[in-house]
């Protein structure tokens, strides 16, 4: 159990309480993803190189397939690219990007209060090569830099689908800014948050002051350790 809580969890204070006693296990009977060989396929592909447990790699291939399949995959903050080819094999026929600043930093900046759970060099030792060979043969764009000035030279396609895994609160919080300004966004888009409810605080103060500025755009937790971004597009169809 320890294991499936991913990277950090070595740096949550307190340790994580035991179940509550008689509590029953996950029911598993007849849940549709998981009897699904290609998303079996695709956990067995990223096993050893995703810190993502079964309930986050559900999530995100249940939720990227309800979005616009014209649109563009997102995945921002990579590490090793398990999610991104993860995302790729739940809609293998759409254009995914993927942005990472792949630097022995691994943060742009840290808050001491804010971003507690993570150090810089915690993500350091991944390259930009080894992601653009697991993804080989798709049609993706492996861009390296800190998102989302990573952007400022690119013509980025209508975006409908978004994994944001960036850890702390700049780095969330520029990249909702930039995700939910008009135009980038196709209607029918999702961004699936990382990290949220987690006690990684920067990432939860960042998604309240980012949508408090974009009414009626939603966020519903999701379990474990997830958020859900619905845009304010998703109903109307227009463009954000």
């Amino acid at each position: 159990m320890l294991q499936s809580l991913g990277y950090q969890i070595e740096r949550i204070v307190p340790p994580i309480p035991p179940d509550p006693p008689g509590l029953r296990e996950i029911d598993r009977k007849e849940v549709e993803v998981l009897a699904d060989k290609d998303f079996q396929r695709s956990c067995q592909a990223v096993a050893s190189i995703s810190f993502l447990d079964i309930s986050r790699l559900a999530s995100l291939w249940t939720l990227c397939r309800l979005t616009d399949p014209t649109g563009a995959i997102v995945e921002i903050g990579t590490y090793r690219g398990g999610g991104a080819l993860h995302l790729s094999n739940s809609a293998p026929d759409r254009k995914i990007l993927v942005f990472d600043p792949f630097s022995e930093e691994s943060f742009e900046d840290l808050d001491p209060i804010l971003d507690g759970l993570f150090s810089r060099g915690q993500f350091s030792g991944h390259r930009k090569e080894n992601v653009e060979a697991l993804l080989v043969g798709r049609d993706v764009q492996v861009v390296q830099g800190f998102f989302p000035a990573s952007v400022a030279d690119l013509s980025l396609p209508k975006i409908s689908f978004v994994h944001l895994d960036v850890d702390v609160y700049k780095a969330t919080k520029e990249s909702l800014d930039f995700l939910l300004a008009p135009g980038v966004l196709a209607a029918k888009s999702l961004i699936v948050i990382d990290d949220y409810n987690r006690r990684a605080d920067g990432v939860n103060k960042a998604v309240s002051e980012a949508l408090a500025v974009v009414p009626g755009t939603l966020v519903f937790p999701l379990f474990p350790a997830q958020a859900l971004i619905v845009p304010n597009t998703w109903q109307s169809g227009s463009v954000v």
